[in-house]
């Protein structure tokens, strides 16, 4: 399930009380983040725990011709 940060949280995560202040702070630091409707920054819970950047798994291709 896709959690956000309450909008108390992503302004004690940026320092920032306005749209433009957070915006820029979350693009210096980056952490993903989406920008709502109301011109808000929008950020998940796992952008901000996560460890690193998700490895994503590397596929290898094997042909199934026989012979």
């Amino acid at each position: 399930m896709l959690e956000f940060l309450t909008p108390a949280q992503v302004r004690e995560l940026t320092g920032a009380g306005t749209k433009a202040g957070q915006i820029q702070n979350l693009k210096k630091n980056g952490i993903r983040h989406s920008i709502k409707r109301n011109g808000w920054p929008a950020v998940t819970t796992d952008a901000v725990t996560a460890a690193g950047p998700a490895v994503a798994e590397q596929l290898t291709w094997t042909p199934r011709k026989a012979g």
